[in-house]
């Protein structure tokens, strides 16, 4: 993340990187996954953890609440949203704009210019009718 920034910024751009976990057990070493966070927090950098089952989450959820220099981490237990996939999306992105809002300001990074674009500039794909959809029950 801190080197896809630091290229980003070479060239005029930004960049910001989310990590996803999907993860159908308990944590291991809390400890050492929360001193990993501890040392990344200062990244420009979200982690997104799904849990996904009925496993001991109680891990997953101290990292989401721990105290850290910044928060980056959001723990979402998928079984409370498996019938709602809009309410899972909700709450899977619900964190990352603060966190990369607070991020950018801590660093001093302003927003670049909006990009002008023309409606010709817009291409939508056709649908293919092969494409799979899931769908989560």
């Amino acid at each position: 993340a801190v080197q896809a920034q630091s290229n980003a910024q070479a060239r005029g751009g930004q960049s910001y990187s989310i990590l996803l976990i999907l993860t159908d057990g308990k944590i291991t070493d809390v400890n050492k996954a929360a001193n990993a966070i501890r040392t990344v927090c200062d990244s420009p950098l979200s982690i997104v953890i799904i849990g996904i089952g009925d496993a001991d989450f109680r891990g997953m959820n101290y990292l989401d609440d721990m105290q850290a220099d910044r928060d980056i981490v959001q723990f979402v237990p998928f079984n409370q949203y498996r019938h709602d996939k809009h309410a899972l999306s909700a709450a899977t992105l619900s964190e990352i704009p603060d966190q990369l809002v607070g991020y950018f300001l801590k660093h001093g990074i302003h927003p670049n210019p909006p990009e002008q674009q023309s409606m010709d500039d817009i291409a939508i794909d056709d649908h293919d009718e092969n494409e799979e959809f899931f769908t989560f029950y």
